[in-house]
């Protein structure tokens, strides 16, 4: 299975395999999720049961070779004077509109918008579990795609300040995961992070990426 992270012939299927396979539902790291601080808010007020129905969301998890072979997902970092989630980082995706004909044509139709994925690059080859997101109430569906060459990724929309390009091989290093803590306006938590040039790659993000490394690793691959 190490020819996924070298990007040899036959990584797409191998990536399908591992997903097809993986155990169901996908243990989540529990590094992940949010911790209290002091002073920070009461995390009970984020049990479920007390929300409406979530509003549905997906996601685009695309993996493509870049100059050289290595592996690589594509992220935004959203504009700063967004009214959610701004400035974090995230994988391309949004909500799934009245006329979306499905979780999957929102998750590629948003991926075109956001930074300019050509649908007909992509090679849908599985899909993660549903990811809950306290704060906006979206129930965010994260799907797997493929592509054979590097896209031509540019920010598409008012949304995007800048497209990122994280090394699939980052996520199952060593010191992959870090804990820190994470402020905004009036609030305060821990929880664990990826970094990568230099941004914080937290919240629904990172959860699905340490889901879709649990599904490698239970496949065999390593760093």
């Amino acid at each position: 299975m190490d020819r996924i992270l070298r990007g040899d012939a036959g990584w797409q299927e191998a990536i399908a395999g591992a997903l097809a396979a993986a155990t169901r539902p996908i243990q989540p790291d529990p590094r992940f999720m949010p911790r209290e601080v002091p002073g920070g808010p009461d995390l009970r007020r984020y049990d479920r049961s007390t929300f409406p129905l979530a509003r549905p969301a997906a996601t685009l998890l695309l993996i493509y070779p870049a100059p050289g072979g290595q592996l690589t997902i594509p992220l935004t970092v959203r504009h700063a004077d967004l009214r959610e989630h701004p400035g974090e980082i995230s994988l391309p995706g949004g909500t799934v509109n009245a006329d979306d004909p499905s979780h999957l044509a929102a998750a590629v139709r948003e991926a075109e918008e956001e930074i300019g994925v050509d649908p007909a690059t992509v090679t849908i080859v599985g899909q993660l579990d549903d990811v809950w997101i306290p704060v906006s109430n979206f129930e965010l569906r994260p799907f797997v795609g493929t592509a054979v060459a590097r896209p031509d990724l540019h920010p598409h929309t008012a949304e995007v300040a800048e497209i990122l390009e994280l090394p699939l091989r980052s996520l199952l290093t060593d010191n992959a995961v870090g804990e820190e803590l994470i402020e905004g306006p009036g609030w305060a938590l821990r929880a664990a992070v990826y970094r990568h040039e230099g941004h914080r790659i937290w919240g629904a993000t990172a959860r699905t990426l340490a889901m879709f490394a649990a599904v490698l690793r239970e496949a065999g691959v390593s760093a």
